[in-house]
């Protein structure tokens, strides 16, 4: 192998080497990019057939999230809202935080409606879903729900408004 076989070799597997300890955009988003106004585009539920009956968060069909808006301010306590006429519209108050799990960003949040700040630490029960994708205006995520023995999935897109 002469010189400049062994260059391109090594080169290639510098190249190839940091690429597989990189880690995408798309795996991991710090918390600073959530941070914003945002709005949920679509909602649909993966691996089950037909019409689901499903409540959201412990607040509302699946469907009146579609449209709602989610204020993410950088000190955690932000809101949604529900806007779609045919649902119990109105503000509700959360505790937002995001984490990294094996690689994988979870977004995580608790309902805060008439809990004051100092007392937040008190409430133990939320919901965590995985950040599936990413980019600088949009983001999914996704929450698994055991259903007839089997997981589906409940999948949130949202992009900055």
């Amino acid at each position: 192998m002469n010189k400049l076989q062994f260059l391109r070799l090594s080169l290639f597997v510098v190249i190839l080497g940091l690429s597989a300890c990189s880690t995408s955009k798309n795996a991991i988003a710090p918390r600073k990019d959530f941070v914003g106004n945002w709005e949920i585009i679509s909602v649909r539920v993966e691996g089950a057939e037909g019409k689901l009956n499903i409540t959201a968060f412990d607040d509302a069909d699946l469907n009146c999230f579609r449209g709602s808006t989610w204020y993410l301010p950088s000190n955690g306590y932000g809101s949604y809202t529900i806007n779609n006429g045919e649902c119990p519209s109105g503000a509700r108050q959360i505790l937002w935080s995001q984490r990294v799990n094996g690689g994988a960003t979870l977004f995580n949040f608790k309902k805060m409606d008439g809990v004051r700040k100092k007392d937040s630490k008190d409430i133990l029960e939320g919901y965590s879903l995985e950040v599936t994708s990413f980019e600088g205006n949009s983001f999914t995520l996704r929450s698994p729900v055991l259903f007839e023995g089997k997981t589906i999935y409940i999948v949130y897109e949202f992009s900055r408004r």
